[in-house]
């Protein structure tokens, strides 16, 4: 049988920078052993906040293993409750009780929503990791994008009042998305659009 307990994960090596506070030293947790298809699969939780930014999983499993699996409760989108499964045992985390979880190099933040809607209750997937961290909703809100800028600070909707408000005080930066002739999630073969502008203007400030 596979072990289930595996060494710890290598980092994709990309710096992510909290917004207005210097630049800070992040390194966003990705297996590069996700593509090879010979490789196992890591799923894990992060508890805390810190063990998220830490790349400290809890409750790791190998999910090329038999029987070991990570998913969601039935109904996924309604129970939002976690579920790491091992021969032995099944542990389950409802949606609050951990801050994020791991599957295959795919990394996923739990966020309660709040009264402004800015984002609802929900898991969402870390797209593009930069100056800002780019995410989508894994369950309620289609393809649409969302930011943040930290790991730790509040994920809004990708709008044009939002990003207003959050870089009021880096105009060229603003001027640069208010002149995008496409929309604020659009990519291309290189990501996030937004994410070079960002770099340009913001980045480029705060080095």
């Amino acid at each position: 049988m596979i072990s289930p307990i595996v060494h710890p994960a290598m980092s994709l090596g990309r710096f992510l920078r909290h917004v207005g506070s210097g630049v800070v030293a992040f390194f966003l947790c990705i297996l590069s052993a996700h593509a090879q298809k010979t490789d196992p699969c890591i799923a894990g939780v992060f508890i805390t906040q810190d063990d998220f930014i830490n790349d400290h999983l809890s409750y790791k499993i190998n999910t090329a293993a038999k029987d070991y699996k990570l998913g969601f409760t039935f109904p996924a989108d309604f129970t939002l409750t976690l579920k790491i499964v091992t021969p032995d045992s099944t542990f389950k985390f409802a949606p609050g009780s951990i801050y994020g979880f791991s599957e295959c190099g795919r990394v996923y933040r739990f966020y309660p929503g709040g009264k402004e809607l800015n984002a609802q209750e929900d898991f969402y997937k870390i797209e593009e990791a930069g100056g800002l961290i780019l995410y989508s909703s894994v369950f309620v809100s289609g393809d649409e994008i969302f930011y943040s800028t930290s790991l730790t600070s509040s994920i809004r909707r990708l709008t044009l009042r939002n990003l207003k408000e959050d870089f009021w005080n880096y105009p060229n930066f603003i001027a640069k998305i208010e002149k995008m002739k496409r929309r604020l999630a659009d990519r291309d073969e290189n990501g996030f659009l937004i994410m070079d502008l960002y770099e340009e203007s913001v980045s480029a400030i705060n080095k």
